[in-house]
């Protein structure tokens, strides 16, 4: 038969483990909705502008040239 000293370290251990197991990670969550709230984007082409190649973001004209050209 099981003592209530060892019954009662054996439930504070159960305790302890569930405690630490399951920590609480509710600061952790990121909203993708708060992500670049407060940041505006340099260039944004919505695709109805006309604009020549090489007036186009050089980040644009070096992914397009790689993808394409090479």
């Amino acid at each position: 038969m099981i003592s209530e000293d060892t019954m009662k370290i054996y439930q504070e251990n159960i305790i302890q483990v569930e405690e630490n197991f399951y920590p609480d990670i509710s600061g952790a969550v990121l909203h993708l909705s708060d992500l670049n709230k407060n940041e505006e984007s340099e260039y944004i082409y919505n695709g109805d502008e006309k604009i020549p190649f090489n007036e186009r973001n050089p980040e644009y004209q070096r992914i397009f040239k790689e993808e394409f050209l090479g």
